[in-house]
């Protein structure tokens, strides 16, 4: 019928919404928390060696992240990382101070970096179930452009945002932010 056809049926845009409010918050405090480094340090080689190790975690992780997210609840795994996303970044925030920043920051960075690569192959694969065969290319192309532009404009808005109220602020939002994307995660249905 009807229902089948829409591509943005109410399971595709909640998981969709998850996953540029995750995925968004996730770069653009990866890419904020990198230039307050930077900032403190003032050290360029700091700087590019945090950033370089933070994606590490990212590319070695992405093909184990597929594997978990055959085997568990997609809707479980969305909802559990953002939780722990909420939960890390809010106690970062309470913790951080000049002192271990560096130290803090990488760890964090890190963290990110996982949670980023155990995600994006829950989100991928959620897509099948949510959809029909008619629109699952279309459907594809729409979690692959949100994932694209993320890693893109992520970065530039943190770097804009920075630059306008500093690190702290945006720990807080996106704390909240991821806090509130896994609440609405709660409410999928993924068949």
């Amino acid at each position: 019928g009807l229902m089948s056809q829409r591509l943005f049926n109410r399971n595709f845009t909640m998981v969709l919404i998850g996953q540029l409010i995750s995925l968004f918050g996730n770069s653009i405090l990866r890419f904020a928390l990198s230039l307050y480094v930077l900032d403190i340090t003032g050290s360029a080689t700091i700087f590019g060696s945090i950033t370089a190790i933070a994606i590490i975690p990212t590319i070695v992780l992405s093909p184990f992240g597929g594997l978990i997210s055959d085997r568990v609840n997609r809707r479980n795994i969305m909802v559990v990382l953002d939780f722990t996303t909420s939960a890390l970044v809010l106690g970062f925030g309470i913790f951080l101070t000049e002192k271990n920043a560096i130290s803090l920051i990488a760890i964090m960075l890190i963290l990110l970096s996982i949670i980023q690569a155990c995600y994006t192959p829950s989100v991928n694969s959620s897509v099948p179930l949510l959809e029909t065969e008619e629109n699952l290319i279309k459907a594809n192309a729409v979690v692959n452009q949100a994932t694209m532009l993320a890693n893109l404009i992520g970065p530039v808005l943190g770097g804009v945002l920075y630059g306008f109220f500093g690190a702290m602020p945006i720990v807080w939002v996106s704390g909240i932010c991821f806090f509130a994307s896994a609440i609405l995660e709660i409410f999928i249905h993924i068949p």
